[in-house]
């Protein structure tokens, strides 16, 4: 039998299976009765869920970040879908196994995607960037590490090898970037798309779901990026100032979440490039999700979108 994830089930069926406490919260109704308001979350997505009975003893018993086996069923609240929880106990036996099957992962093909960044590596003529790029990613246990990490928390690629899909797609967008506009740099564009995301090794964790670690929040995924190029930028030997000087831009004018500042603007051909790549593949991949998880149901349109401030149409044209 298919176990269904938390959010492919539909309005009326039950769900039974494993999910994260992503946060809870202690409510009360109109009477001052009680209920327990949690996000759950598995590899499918986020949904809210509430206990109504025995509220006290569970809010003792359940913890944030708990794997948890729950029982409930899925209803509206408005237009959104929850789950009333009849049944719920926490996980100890297989608890470290669940955990890293409830992180969702890329629905492409991890191996297909892989070829590709090989080959756009491959690609590079510069020789300072390629063997700067060789230095890096000849390290196998950081270079799964790289291509493992999402590379958003909730609103864009935020699955495992989320960076490997972000980063591969802006490379071959770039390609054809670079054919209609050929002053562009090509090698120094690529370049900075792979350095862009070194940052995300230690910018997210990944303990059951996904979420910013401490040096993510304090410094984002650009300072974090180029302080690991910096690491690696002075093993080169005759490094040229200029070309470190226009990477460390390309890095810094490109902090690639969707509402997120910059620490400067981008300022040169490729840097104005790669925002804007970045900013395409970022909003299409979010309107994917949303088109899957946020229709409303027997509509052409999804539930209204607060990050994008509009609904979006879902009707297909054949």
């Amino acid at each position: 039998m298919v176990v269904r994830g938390l959010k492919q089930c539909q309005v009326g069926e039950v769900f039974d299976g494993y999910c994260i406490i992503r946060k809870k919260e202690l409510k009360y109704k109109k009477d001052g009765s009680p209920y327990l308001k949690m996000e759950l979350g598995d590899s499918t997505g986020r949904l809210i869920g509430k206990i109504w009975n025995k509220t006290q003893e569970r809010w003792k018993v359940l913890k944030v970040g708990q794997v948890v086996k729950i029982r409930g069923k899925i209803c509206l609240y408005g237009q959104y879908k929850q789950i009333n929880i009849d049944q719920v106990s926490p996980e100890r036996k297989n608890e470290t196994f669940i955990r890293k099957n409830l992180l969702p992962v890329s629905q492409k093909s991890i191996e297909a995607l892989r070829r590709k960044f090989c080959e756009h590596q491959e690609s590079i003529k510069n020789r300072h960037l390629k063997n700067l790029l060789t230095d890096i990613f000849s390290d196998a246990g950081f270079l799964e590490t790289y291509l493992q990490m999402p590379s958003g928390k909730l609103w864009h690629h935020h699955y495992l090898y989320g960076t490997l899909e972000h980063v591969v797609c802006l490379l071959d967008l770039s390609d054809i970037m670079a054919t209609h506009y050929p002053l562009i740099n090509l090698d120094l564009l690529k370049a900075g798309i792979f350095l862009r995301f070194l940052g995300k090794i230690d910018e997210f964790e990944q303990d059951g779901f996904i979420n910013y670690s401490g040096k993510g929040r304090l410094f984002g995924g650009a300072i974090l990026s180029v302080h690991h190029l910096n690491q690696h930028m002075t093993q080169q030997e005759d490094f040229p100032e200029e070309l470190k000087l226009q990477l460390t831009h390309l890095l810094l004018s490109n902090e690639s979440g969707a509402h997120e500042k910059s620490p400067v603007q981008p300022m040169t051909r490729e840097a104005i490039s790669l925002k804007n790549l970045i900013r395409l593949d970022i909003e299409a991949n979010a309107v994917e999700r949303i088109i899957q998880y946020d229709y409303v149901e027997n509509s052409d349109w999804t539930k209204f979108n607060p990050l994008l401030n509009r609904f979006i149409y879902c009707k297909r044209v054949d």
